[in-house]
């Protein structure tokens, strides 16, 4: 079989590509790129003989979620291996509910193992076994994702599946509403799921399955990498009776998790699935035209052949949805705005109450508005009035989740993204369109593509377009790559001398680390020495007057004084890092304080956004006077000590280049990847432990608002029930009393419209 690309458009041979397809079908399912490709040429090109043979390729493909009529011998085999399933799994499956064999045999592999490690394709419907085996365990369940907007994804889907509010599900750890839960489902990120170790005693938690999904980012080189596995580590020795799953895509040697991490493998097994559920075609773009290609040469053509149509607009214009990947730095500079004009001009605005919804609520999160040439205009938000969205990790979370929802609401027709998408995040579109082709990544880029095509429950067969604009046969061989994870961590691997980890690494490998204060031993030691202590003393005495925090009015009036905090909180870094900050390292640290220090006197996250903004367009300027660009230090990851100093905005900018959406981009990441990853437990252990040691009820004070935001027990219990402080503001006049038992609500919570409720629904009776 070769040039089926050209023979399927050319209508010929058509009856032996089918006979070909439906044979290879039968004897080894859907597992084959070229297979699955030619189903799709069939069914784009050949609609109506396709029509004829649909039933037997969707039996043999063994989707049995589809309900698939059954015409021959051969497709009432499948039928009674569909019902044998469904027999055999009962307990976990509804009378209308079916596993395909890959979803079982995952099931079997969990159930029979301590350790199962599995891969398998975008498409597989892992998250529908998890779910059902979450649902069946009898103790509490650790679900660990790599990112925060994947957590909301599970909490949603959990919630959809459990209406038995006696399970708490939980996206963060703790031990709370003890009195009516029986069990906890915690959905968290290595990060969050540190806390679990703080546990001890007759508050342990009784964890029956940790599920590691998206496990390849284990395999990243920075600290995610090293606290993943380290998480891992301290899991299985804290919790050995526990079942450990780890899923990936498209990686050839899921067993890598078991051997790097040293589990027992006399109790564990591995497994990579090939199957898929959805078909794919390839285009690659060349100056105004558009070419099929196949992945295997042999089978579908070793040369392009022309597409007759536009596949992106002709796929916006029949209302569905693309996906153009792209960097970071072209969202940033609106490149994307040109370089996709003819696409977005399909795109025409649309009136639409469920749009208005969307674009008032990213207003509320983030302070901008949609008034093109007015401070704090978001282009972000604006696009979204023609259904275009713009996606990447440095957006607020609850600015993904809108987006997120909006998509799958099907509002969405664009969406320009970054590898964010790769981390499992559940957004098909109809096409992918790669303008940032990364060879050198070929998982991640599997990964990506495989947000092409929709498995639905329809009758019918689903596929999606990969679009790629350059290096044709790069592509091709990242998709017949073989992909491979690390067999060796790297908390295992040779230390380099000049590495900030080292002391974390050495911490974790010999069980030195400190799960109380998430620290080294190292790093406890630094802040019980004298020196510590009395930096610990300086900022205390700073920023408490009578026993009350100071007025932000006071710290903001006298330069000095500030300058002088600011030194303190650097010095007081230093002493987990046993080293000097850089210059460049200083001033990234000096912006984090100042964000920390205005969420601690309770500014909102629009709030500091609004703050930062001003002071770059320098707004305060007299009207008579052009304003000039302040600099603004724009976010790294500390430590680095090959740190340059990075200014976001500075002298060489004019006040119109000032992007309202870069400056909330850059604050939510000074927030969530700096001082909620790196700094929080730091400076929180440091002020606790002082305050266990001395008594000094200021530090215990400024522990919690560095944690919390605030000191009040009440709301620092809301908070840990999962309530934010624009939650509590609506509902705290409702609720009579909280704390580790349960919450105690009024009746006139009753009133409360449901919209504004969701926070405590699964709290309340």
């Amino acid at each position: 079989m070769t040039n089926v690309i050209k023979d399927i458009i050319e209508n010929k041979n058509i009856d032996k590509i089918f006979s070909y397809v439906l044979k290879r079908l039968f004897e080894n399912g859907p597992v084959a790129i070229s297979d699955m490709e030619i189903l799709s040429y069939l069914l784009i090109y050949q609609p109506e003989k396709f029509e004829l043979h649909k039933n037997a390729i969707l039996n043999f493909m063994s989707v049995f979620y589809k309900d698939v009529p059954r015409e021959t011998l051969r497709d009432v085999v499948f039928g009674q291996y569909k019902k044998h399933l469904h027999e055999k799994y009962s307990i976990y499956l509804d009378s209308h509910e079916y596993f395909t064999p890959v979803q079982a045999d995952i099931l079997k592999g969990i159930e029979n193992n301590n350790c199962f490690s599995f891969s398998a394709p975008t498409s597989t419907g892992k998250s529908f076994v998890f779910i059902k085996k979450i649902i069946e365990c009898k103790n509490d369940v650790v679900v660990v994702v790599p990112s925060r907007a994947l957590i909301n994804e599970y909490y949603l889907k959990l919630c959809n599946n459990i209406q038995d509010k006696t399970i708490n599900i939980l996206t963060f750890i703790d031990k709370i509403n003890i009195k009516n839960s029986r069990k906890n489902v915690f959905v968290v990120t290595p990060e969050r799921c540190r806390e679990l170790f703080k546990y001890n005693g007759k508050e342990e938690f009784v964890v029956d399955l940790f599920l590691f999904d998206e496990a390849q980012l284990s395999n990243e080189e920075d600290k995610r990498g090293l606290y993943y596995d380290s998480i891992v580590r301290r899991a299985y020795k804290k919790y050995p009776n526990a079942k450990f799953v780890f899923a990936h895509p498209f990686v050839s040697n899921p067993e890598s998790q078991i051997i790097k991490n040293k589990l027992d493998k006399s109790k564990s097994d591995n497994k990579p699935y090939e199957q898929k559920n959805v078909g794919q075609v390839f285009i690659i773009k060349q100056r105004d035209k558009y070419y099929h290609f196949g992945i295997n040469k042999e089978i579908m053509g070793s040369r392009k052949v022309l597409c007759a149509f536009n596949p992106v607009t002709k796929v916006l214009n029949d209302g569905g949805s693309v996906l153009f990947y792209v960097s970071k730095s072209k969202i940033y500079d609106k490149r994307i705005l040109t370089d996709f004009k003819e696409y977005i001009q399909v795109c025409k605005n649309v009136e639409n109450i469920r749009i208005d919804y969307y674009i008032n609520e990213l207003i509320k999160i983030t302070g901008g508005n949609i008034k093109e040439g007015e401070n704090y205009y978001s282009r972000m938000i604006s696009l979204l009035r023609k259904g275009i969205v713009i996606h990447h990790g440095s957006m607020p979370l609850q600015t993904r989740v809108l987006i997120e929802e909006f998509t799958k609401e099907g509002l969405c027709k664009i969406c320009f993204a970054t590898s964010t998408l790769e981390q499992g995040i559940n957004m098909p579109f109809d096409i992918v369109f790669v303008d940032r082709l990364e060879v050198n990544d070929s998982l991640a880029l599997k990964n990506l593509i495989g947000r092409a095509g929709r498995s639905t429950l329809d009758n019918k067969f689903d596929f999606g377009t990969v679009i790629i604009r350059s290096n044709m046969s790069g592509f091709r061989n990242v998709m017949l790559t073989i992909n491979e994870l690390d067999i060796v961590s790297s908390l295992d691997k040779t230390e380099d001398k000049d590495d900030d980890y080292n002391d974390f690494k050495q911490s974790i490998v010999d069980g030195t680390f400190n799960d109380e204060y998430n620290l080294t031993p190292k790093e406890l030691e630094n802040i019980n020495n004298l020196n510590t202590q009395n930096i610990i003393v300086d900022i205390l005495n700073a920023v408490f007057l009578g026993g009350e925090l100071v007025t932000l009015d006071k710290i903001n009036a006298d330069l000095e004084f500030k300058l002088d905090l600011y030194l303190s909180f650097r010095k007081l870094y230093e002493t987990f890092l046993d080293r000097k900050l850089s210059n460049a390292e200083a001033d990234v640290l000096n912006t984090a304080i100042k964000i920390m220090l205005w969420r601690i006197y309770g500014k909102t996250f629009k709030q500091i956004c609004w703050f930062r903004y001003s002071h770059t367009i320098n707004s305060h300027s007299k009207k008579s006077i052009k304003p000039k660009v302040n600099y603004i230090t724009g976010f790294h990851e500390l430590p680095n000590k090959k740190l340059a100093r990075y200014p976001m905005y500075g002298k060489g900018n004019k006040v119109e280049e000032v992007d309202y959406d870069r400056i909330v981009y850059d604050t939510y990441d000074y927030i969530d990847k700096l001082i909620g990853f790196r700094l929080m437990d730091k400076f929180y252990a440091a002020f606790i432990k002082y305050f266990d040691r001395e008594g000094d009820i200021r530090a215990k004070k400024l522990a919690n608002f560095i944690k919390f935001g605030t000191n009040n027990s009440k709301e620092i219990w809301l908070l840990r029930y999962g309530l934010t402080f624009e939650d509590i503001e609506v509902l705290n006049p409702h609720i009579e009393s909280v704390d580790s038992e349960e919450i105690v609500f009024k009746k006139s919570i009753n009133d409360v419209p449901l919209e504004l409720k969701q926070s405590v629904i699964r709290y309340l009776n």
